[in-house]
């Protein structure tokens, strides 16, 4: 694969870090990917991510539980590197929670247990972990495929580096909602904070990282419950609070007993942050839980939730537990509206979808774009290697290039088959 050989048809949304990301046409296989352009600030960022990706090809290739990577370039452009990846047609979860704003219990109890078993293969490999676990770090496929993005964003925050540092962390955070992931990723993550240096008595099997991969599933899972906390009186004491307990829980044990989770412990969260800003507020007239209501959240719902947001770090369930937890192996019919995440899906996607003819002139001036593109880069490139069946109106690449230009696949077949035959 060169990178030569791509055609950017598309620009897709980035979240956290706003590395370029592109979905680009290889024109010689007629095969979509994702390249991601990786800004390479320092010889340790170039390092971190070399190894992660490196780790993650060598692990997940062919899982079907893990964003495909399959091939990177290095300085180029300058000063970056990009990662060719598999582009997941379904978009990802941040997308789906701004189109919805939440998700009913049955379509995230169908989400999690995928995320879990992805998880689960990272904590495997040594003292892996992923550190970047958010709804932009979910990814899917339109059939309902749920896969777990690299979460890169946690390979390029070097403990120590002032510059990226003050970069990161002067950005605006115009929106702090619950789905946006970068309230809780910040550089200070990247320290290895091994068992033996946290202030409190751990078991040797103690992974403070993967703890608080655990936390983030347990944020996550709550995004999708309850959307954004924009309206709760105490939103950024929550924040604040959360950033706390990922970040600086060792210095806070003390003032921290006795509690169980973000749930059930929300008013001592929020007082511990309140007595370090020190101000005084009205205690607030609305909880998290009292927006879980039983009518719409199972028990064995909330009791996951507990479970993985538990405040002391070490009362975390693992993974293992997680995926034998009653509300996931249980088999009882969860609360609310009964809507798979598949249909979900398909409402989120639903405005890219064929258009009428009289609206369809943008769409053909980018099928001309692409031919015009596709010529050239055929003329200079290897042999292709598709066939006339790979370009028929009912093959994938043709229904996902029509899909994206709102044009009628026939159409699109025809135009592409004929730069195909005049380079023959």
């Amino acid at each position: 694969m060169r990178i030569e050989d791509m055609i950017t048809t598309g620009t897709l949304r980035s979240y956290g870090d706003q590395s370029p990301v592109k979905k680009m046409l290889h024109a010689p296989t007629m095969k979509l990917y994702v390249v991601k352009e990786e800004p390479l600030h320092n010889k340790e960022i170039r390092k971190n991510l070399k190894d992660w990706i490196s780790f993650w090809q060598n692990k997940f290739a062919n899982s079907n539980l893990h964003v495909q990577v399959y091939a990177t370039f290095w300085n180029t452009p300058e000063g970056y590197v990009s990662i060719v990846m598999e582009y997941m047609n379904g978009g990802s979860l941040q997308n789906l929670l701004e189109s919805m704003g939440f998700l009913p219990e049955r379509s995230i109890k169908q989400l999690v247990p995928p995320i879990l078993q992805g998880l689960q293969k990272i904590h495997q490999q040594g003292a892996q972990c992923h550190g970047a676990l958010g709804p932009s770090q979910i990814l899917f496929l339109r059939d309902g495929t749920v896969k777990l993005g690299q979460g890169l964003q946690y390979r390029v925050q070097v403990q120590g580096n002032q510059l990226f540092n003050s970069y990161i962390l002067g950005k605006p955070k115009d929106v702090q909602s619950l789905y946006d992931p970068t309230i809780l990723e910040t550089p200070s993550l990247w320290s290895k904070a091994s068992s033996e240096k946290v202030h409190f008595p751990a078991q040797e099997d103690f992974i403070l990282e993967r703890a608080n991969d655990i936390w983030k599933l347990g944020w996550l899972v709550l995004n999708c419950a309850i959307g954004t906390l924009e309206f709760h009186p105490k939103a950024q004491q929550i924040y604040e609070g959360s950033r706390i307990i990922i970040e600086e829980i060792a210095k806070y044990t003390d003032h921290l007993k006795d509690t169980c989770c973000l749930l059930h412990s929300e008013a001592k969260v929020i007082s511990l942050v309140e007595q370090n800003q020190k101000t005084v507020s009205e205690p607030t007239k609305i909880t998290m839980l009292e927006l879980l209501p039983s009518d719409k959240f199972s028990p064995e719902f909330i009791q996951f939730l507990c479970s993985t947001l538990k405040i002391d770090p070490r009362q975390r369930v693992y993974t293992e537990q997680l995926l034998q937890h009653p509300w996931l192996v249980s088999g009882r019919d969860p609360k609310g509206p009964n809507v798979q995440l598949k249909e979900l899906l398909n409402i989120s996607n639903a405005w890219n979808a064929f258009l009428p003819e009289e609206f369809q002139g943008q769409g053909a001036q980018k099928l001309e774009r692409l031919c015009d593109a596709l010529y050239l880069v055929l003329q200079n490139s290897e042999r292709p290697t598709v066939n006339k069946m790979q370009l028929q109106e009912n093959s994938p690449i043709i229904k996902e290039l029509s899909y994206d230009m709102g044009l009628n696949a026939k159409a699109v077949s025809d135009r592409i088959m004929s730069i195909f035959q005049s380079l023959i």
